[in-house]
């Protein structure tokens, strides 16, 4: 498949050097030439990637900011023709995919995805295609879907080694994602902000360190992140609030056997995300 990637960071890089591997025909644009010069050095895609070859492109893939996502599109829509696919890895949806599919040319399909996988530091140079293997994958339907799309990036998501793969639409894809995404980097960086003891680093353990470790966050994305999904990770961020009410109540009033139950009910709950 001939594909074009739009945006050489963490995640574009990384699946331009795992759709290399699987025998696809890479091509990439980047702002900076010095990006696209050391992925063709490399070998993770083409030599002489250029623009104008999104036109020749099976799949173009939008790696970019969601607000990038959709300039890009705007200023480029003419090298689009009917019959291509069009997805991005964007981490919301709702505002995003509407834009999209407002702006997209008559003929041109867009079905939205979601790698679930990352890492703390971003950049071209931070790429690594072992990031997807087993990881969660998720398909975002819309109006503008075609019906081989789904068919279509299952077979990338296979390629590059995805784990489950689930089918939803953009409402649901961004009050899940606010909930298991975003509060959790919320969560973590309130942590660090919570922090009052100056020998904090020399006490913490395993639990500290594996829940604040996303807290090496970047501030950029999950920024405009946050404030795209607003509504939804304020809702998430209340229900959590009543959830720690709840506990709190418990430990204030010494109700050992509820609070047994509660950790119990948590624990195993948890368990279940281990059964494959």
């Amino acid at each position: 498949m001939k594909i074009f990637i739009v945006g050489l960071g963490l995640i574009g890089a990384s699946y331009a050097e795992g759709l290399t591997r699987s025998g696809h025909t890479v091509y990439a644009y980047n702002r900076s030439a010095d990006v696209i010069q050391m992925a063709e050095d490399e070998g993770i895609i083409q030599k002489k990637s250029q623009i104008d070859q999104m036109v020749f492109a099976d799949l173009i893939i939008l790696a970019l900011y969601p607000k990038h996502n959709i300039e890009f599109i705007e200023k480029y829509k003419h090298l689009l023709k009917p019959g291509q696919l069009i997805t991005d890895v964007s981490g919301t949806k709702v505002w995003m995919m509407n834009e999209l599919e407002r702006i997209l040319p008559l003929g041109v399909y867009y079905t939205s995805t979601h790698p679930m996988a990352g890492k703390e530091i971003s950049g071209y140079k931070a790429k690594d295609y072992r990031i997807f293997k087993q990881a969660n994958y998720i398909i975002i339907k819309g109006q503008r879907s075609g019906s081989n799309d789904e068919t279509i990036l299952r077979r990338i998501a296979n390629d590059l080694h995805f784990g489950k793969i689930t089918v939803v639409d953009a409402q649901t894809h961004d009050e899940l994602i606010a909930f298991t995404s975003q509060l959790t980097h919320v969560l973590a960086v309130s942590l660090m902000h919570a922090d009052t003891f100056k020998e904090t680093k020399e006490a913490t353990g395993d639990s500290f360190r594996d829940l604040t470790r996303i807290a090496k966050i970047n501030e950029v994305m999950w920024s405009e992140l946050f404030l795209e999904n607003k509504q939804a990770l304020i809702d998430k961020i209340n229900h959590f609030k009543d959830e720690l009410d709840h506990v709190k109540h418990l430990i204030e009033s010494s109700d050992k056997e509820a609070l047994q139950t509660y950790l119990k009910i948590a624990k195993e709950k948890r368990k279940t995300f281990d059964v494959h």
